[in-house]
C-alpha cells in the first residue's frame, strides 16, 4: 500500500491539501488594507453625524476616532476597538464604526464580538462591502461555510472585482463540496489578479476537487455506463498502461450502443502498440458510422505517416488544420507516441518541403509541427478558449451540426455558445462535443452541468465534466507556478497537488523546481523523498531522508519514510526503530505507524504485539485486508473465535470495496499494493 505520509509544509499548505481551505493566503496583507481603506472611508461618512456631541467624559466622537486610528496605525487593534466602542457610545447608529469595530476584533481574535459587530454594520446599511465579506470570513474560519456562503454571495455582487470575495466565496463552495461553483468563483479572482499564483492554484485545485466528486458518483451509481467504461479507459491510457486501457476500449465496444469515439481512441491505442493494420481497420470501421469520431480523419492521416504515405498523411492533417486550426492543436498531442523519432523526422522534413514549395502555409506547416512535436501541457489560454459567439445573435443548431460535420468545432462551438441555457439536450451534447475538440474546455464543463443533472444523460454529462475539468486543472496548475515562478512555496503546493493526483514525475518536477530556488527547504526535501518513494526509487528518496534525520533525529515524520522504505524492502528489523522515534506524529499518520509495527512484528514472530498494533490500525482498513492479517495472526496464536470474527468482518469490506470500485479503480489499488 502507498505510504499514509501527508503533506508536509506550512500551515497554509496544509488547507491547500485539504481543498476546503483554499484561498486563505494573503489575507492577512488585504485584510489590514482593507481596515485601513474603511477608516478613511469612515471619516468622511461620519461628517454629517454629531462629531461634536460628547460622552459623559467629554469627549468627542472625533477624538475617539482619532485614537481608533492612532491605535490601527501602531497594531494595537484591541486598544483601537476599545475607542471605537466608546465612539459607539456617543453614536451608535453608524454602520462603519459598527464595521470597523468588528475588523479590530477580528484582526484580535475575538471572533463572537466581530460577528456581533458585522451584523449591527449590515443591519443598518446592508449595501456595505466590508462587513459582508468579513462576517462570510469569520464564519469560514468558524468551519461553517453553509452560514458564511449568503454573506460572501452579497459581498462578491456589491464588488464584482474584489479578489479576496472571489477567493473567499470560492473556498465556501469548496468547503461545501461544490466544485463547479467553486472554480466559477476562482475564475473571477484570477480575472481580478491575473497575476495572484494562489489564485490560479485554487482554480486547479477547484477542478480537481469536482473530478474526485464525478468520480464518486461514477463509480457509484454509473458504474455500468458505456461513459464510465471509456472514461476508465481513457484514465489508463493516459497513464501509459496500455494492454490495460485496450481491455477496457473492448469492454466499451462489446456494449449494445458504445459511448462516441470509443473505437477511434481503441484505435489510438493500438497504434502506440505499433499494430498499424488493426488500428488502420478501427478508423476505417469508425469512419462508416452516420457520425463519425472527430478523432478519426486524424487518426487516418497518421496511420498513412506511419505506413510511409507521407504525401496522403501530411495532406489529411493540413486539412484538418485549416478547416480547424484549434482542433489540431488540442487533439495531435494524442497521435505523439504513435510515431517514432523517425517518422517524425519525416513529417518535420517533409513539412518544409511543402512549405518551400508554396503547397503549404508556413502557419499551418508550423501548427503542425508545434501539435506533434512540443511536449508542454495546453496554457491556460488555450483550455479557456471561451467562445466569441456574439450573445445578442441568435443561435442556429442547426449551423452548428453542419460545422460539427465539416471538422469545424470552434465554430460549432461559437454557433452555439452563447445560446446554453437554451439548448436542448441533444444541442448541449453537439456543444460538449464541439467544445472540447476544439480545446473549449470551460464550455465543455458548462455544457456538462445541465446534461449532468438530467437523469438520462446523467453519466455523459459526467463524461465531458470530467475530461474537461481535467484540463482545466492542470492548465490551472501549470500557470500557477508560470505566474509565481521564483516562489519555492508555491512549487512545493504545486507538487501537493499533484501528488495527491498520484502524478509522481509532475510532483518530482515541482519539489526539484522549488530546491532549485530554496536548496534547504525541508518542506521540499521530505516531500520529494516522500515522492520518490512512491515512484519506487527507494535508494535515491532514503539518501534524502537520511540527510533529513541528520539534521532532526526526531523528525515523526522523516522517521515514518525510513520505515516505510524499509518495509517495502522486508528489511524488518531496520524499519523498527524508525517507527519508535515517530510516537509524536500527527493524528491522521498514527494509523499507518501501528500497521507498519504490526508488519514489523508479525514479521519477526512477535504475535500477541503484531495483534495489538494491527487492531490500533483497523481504522485505515477499507478492504478488509488488515483484518485477514489480524484474523491469521489469531489463528497462529490458537484463538479461532477471534481469527473467525476477523475473517467475517474481513469479508464484509472486502465485498464494500469491491462493490464501489470500478475496473480504473481496481487498477489503481493494484498498483498501490505494489508500490
Amino acid at each position: 500500500m502507498i505510504s499514509a505520509l501527508g503533506i508536509h509544509t506550512d500551515s497554509r499548505a496544509e488547507e491547500y491539501a485539504r481543498v476546503s481551505c483554499v484561498g486563505d493566503i494573503r489575507v492577512g496583507r488585504m485584510k489590514q488594507t482593507k481596515t485601513i481603506l474603511f477608516t478613511i472611508l469612515l471619516l468622511t461618512a461620519t461628517a454629517s453625524h454629531g462629531m461634536g456631541a460628547t460622552d459623559d467624559h467629554g469627549r468627542t466622537l472625533q477624538s475617539w476616532l482619532a485614537e481608533a486610528s492612532s491605535a490601527q496605525r501602531r497594531g494595537d487593534f484591541a486598544a483601537a476597538a476599545e475607542s471605537y466602542r466608546k465612539a459607539l457610545e456617543i453614536d451608535p447608529s453608524i454602520p462603519e464604526l459598527w464595521a470597523n469595530l468588528g475588523l479590530m476584533d477580528h484582526e484580535s481574535g475575538k471572533h463572537t464580538e466581530a460577528i456581533q459587530s458585522f451584523k449591527k454594520a449590515i443591519a443598518i446599511k446592508p449595501a456595505l462591502f466590508v462587513p459582508q465579506l468579513f462576517l462570510g470570513i469569520e464564519y469560514l474560519e468558524a468551519q461553517n461555510p453553509r452560514g458564511a456562503l449568503p454573506f460572501l454571495k452579497t459581498a462578491s455582487e456589491i464588488n464584482p472585482k474584489d479578489p479576496q470575495a472571489a477567493m473567499s466565496l470560492g473556498r465556501a463552495y469548496s468547503m461545501l463540496d461544490q466544485g463547479a461553483m467553486a472554480a466559477e468563483a476562482y475564475w473571477r479572482a484570477t480575472e481580478s489578479s491575473p497575476n495572484d499564483g494562489s489564485a490560479w492554484l485554487a482554480l486547479g485545485t477547484s477542478y480537481l476537487q469536482q473530478l474526485e466528486e464525478d468520480a464518486r458518483a461514477m463509480n457509484s451509481t454509473f458504474k455500468t455506463s458505456p461513459f464510465v467504461t471509456l472514461r476508465a479507459a481513457e484514465t489508463l491510457a493516459e497513464q501509459g498502461k496500455l494492454m490495460d486501457a485496450e481491455r477496457l476500449y473492448k469492454t466499451a465496444l462489446a456494449t449494445s450502443a458504445p459511448a462516441p469515439c470509443a473505437r477511434a481512441e481503441y484505435a489510438i491505442i493500438l497504434l502506440r502498440q505499433k499494430e498499424t493494420v488493426e488500428a488502420q481497420k478501427q478508423f476505417q470501421l469508425d469512419a462508416e458510422n452516420t457520425s463519425p469520431c472527430p478523432l478519426t480523419k486524424m487518426g487516418t492521416a497518421v496511420v498513412s505517416i506511419v505506413q510511409g504515405d507521407m504525401e496522403a498523411g501530411l495532406s489529411g492533417l493540413s486539412s484538418l488544420a485549416v478547416a480547424d486550426p484549434a482542433f489540431v492543436e488540442s487533439n495531435a498531442p494524442l497521435y505523439r507516441e504513435a510515431l517514432s523519432a523517425d517518422e517524425i523526422t519525416s513529417l518535420t522534413e517533409a513539412i518544409g518541403n511543402r512549405e518551400a514549395s508554396g503547397k503549404l502555409t508556413p502557419e499551418v506547416g508550423g501548427l503542425i509541427k508545434g501539435a506533434f512535436l512540443s511536449d508542454t501541457m495546453p496554457s491556460i489560454t488555450a483550455a479557456n478558449r471561451v467562445s466569441s459567439a456574439d450573445a445578442t445573435q441568435p443561435s442556429s443548431p442547426a449551423d452548428a451540426m453542419r460545422y460539427e460535420a465539416a471538422g469545424q468545432y470552434s465554430a460549432c462551438d461559437q454557433e452555439i455558445s452563447s445560446g446554453l441555457a437554451k439548448l436542448s439536450t441533444g444541442q448541449l451534447v453537439t456543444l460538449a462535443s464541439c467544445a472540447f475538440y476544439a480545446g473549449d474546455f470551460r464550455t465543455t464543463s458548462a455544457a456538462a452541468q445541465p446534461l449532468k443533472k438530467n437523469p438520462p444523460t446523467s453519466a455523459q454529462g459526467l463524461y465531458w465534466e470530467s475530461k474537461a475539468d481535467q484540463k482545466l486543472a492542470i492548465a490551472a496548475l501549470a500557470h500557477a507556478g508560470e505566474v509565481e515562478p521564483n516562489s519555492p512555496q508555491m512549487h512545493i503546493l504545486l507538487g501537493d497537488v499533484f501528488r495527491r493526483q498520484r502524478s509522481w514525475g509532475e510532483a518530482e518536477a515541482e519539489y526539484r523546481r522549488a530546491l532549485a530556488l530554496d536548496s534547504k527547504s525541508r518542506s521540499a526535501r521530505l516531500n520529494l523523498a516522500i515522492d520518490l518513494f512512491s515512484e519506487l526509487k527507494y535508494e535515491e528518496a532514503l539518501d534524502l531522508d537520511k540527510v533529513l534525520l541528520a539534521e532532526s533525529p526526531d523528525d515523526p515524520e522523516a522517521n515514518l519514510l525510513g520505515a516505510e522504505i524499509f518495509a517495502q524492502q522486508h528489511e524488518y528489523e531496520k524499519a523498527e526503530p524508525y517507527l519508535l522515534r515517530c510516537t509524536k506524529l500527527k493524528e491522521d499518520l498514527q494509523a499507518r505507524r501501528h500497521i507498519l509495527l504490526g508488519q514489523v512484528y508479525s514479521e519477526t514472530n512477535r504475535v500477541p504485539e503484531a495483534i495489538t498494533e494491527y487492531k490500533m490500525g483497523l481504522s485505515d482498513d477499507h478492504d478488509g485486508s488488515l483484518h485477514y492479517q489480524v484474523a491469521r495472526l489469531y489463528q497462529k496464536s490458537g484463538n479461532l473465535a477471534a481469527a473467525s470474527e476477523q475473517l467475517r468482518i474481513s469479508k464484509q469490506l472486502r465485498k464494500r470495496w469491491d462493490s464501489q470500485a470500478n475496473a480504473s479503480l481496481e487498477q489503481s489499488s493494484t498498483d498501490s499494493s505494489q508500490r
